[in-house]
């Protein structure tokens, strides 16, 4: 194996849904929503080397999956078979982002490497094509490949690029995830039917002010730790849950607040102080 060049690093980043509402089910057992995804200021590292052998490795992998189930390394395998490339690839990742947050870290880690591959291999693929190969990894990954703060419907991948005011973030990471999967299982139909007859009021406007996600009373149901920690944020705001979550997270629009805040709850949790990517 001969190595192109060094290796480059890059910064993927993490987003919190601003809202989500569940308005919708598909046969496939994929749910229809309406959610605001922000992009904010915690980043992925990802190092990545082009090799002449057309070969995908992920070095020094320290999750707890097996790097074969990593999205990153799915999405270069895939972008690697579809292109029929010479080249290949060595990709180092350190994870910042939390897993199982609901703050997106390995969909953004595959759509940087799918963004990424396709120009350092020259292969140059249209920007609806990534979109397409994003979406059959994951409903997060062609947000991520856009790379824009969007209203997003469908399952995800119906996107518009949308303009956020400057806001500045106090992110709570429980010490535990949630599984995505559970979370969506709790969906009450009637809770569905419901959004679906007042669809016309769910807009970007009214998640972005109200920051009301519908999986929140699902997850703080099966993890009552949530309920607690929700408590001891109300006295600094209003807290809302991101995805499926397990991150919480407080919203401000005033830099020093959003620091003092942050100071007060590192002492009890992981706690990160992020922004809002423009």
């Amino acid at each position: 194996m001969n190595n192109i060049n060094n290796f480059n690093r890059f910064l993927a980043p993490a987003k919190l849904n601003l809202g989500l509402k569940i308005v919708g089910k598909l046969p496939n057992g994929y749910h229809i929503l309406k959610t605001v995804f922000c992009l904010i200021s915690l980043y992925d590292q990802i190092d990545i080397q082009i090799t002449d052998t057309a070969q995908i490795f992920l070095i020094d992998h320290q999750s707890a999956w097996h790097y074969t189930d990593d999205l990153a390394y799915k999405a270069a395998s895939m972008l690697l078979k579809y292109s029929n490339t010479k080249l290949g690839a060595n990709i180092k990742i350190k994870k910042i982002i939390p897993s199982g947050s609901g703050m997106g870290g390995g969909s953004s880690d595959a759509a940087l490497v799918l963004n990424t591959l396709n120009k350092l291999w020259n292969i140059n693929l249209p920007h609806y094509k990534l979109l397409e190969l994003g979406n059959k990894l994951g409903a997060d990954i062609p947000f991520f490949i856009l790379g824009k703060n969007s209203f997003a419907e469908g399952t995800g991948d119906i996107l518009s690029s949308i303009e956020l005011p400057k806001a500045y973030f106090v992110v709570v990471m429980p010490d535990f995830y949630i599984p995505t999967k559970k979370i969506f299982g709790g969906v009450d139909p009637n809770l569905i039917a419901s959004n679906t007859l007042n669809i016309e009021s769910i807009t970007p406007d009214s998640l972005i002010t109200t920051l009301h996600n519908d999986l929140f009373y699902i997850a703080k149901k099966l993890y009552p730790q949530l309920v607690n920690i929700e408590k001891d944020l109300l006295q600094f705001g209003t807290p809302a849950m991101t995805g499926s979550g397990s991150a919480l997270y407080l919203r401000f629009y005033n830099q020093d607040t959003a620091k003092k805040v942050a100071k007060k709850l590192e002492n009890r949790y992981n706690t990160y102080l992020v922004e809002g990517i423009l």
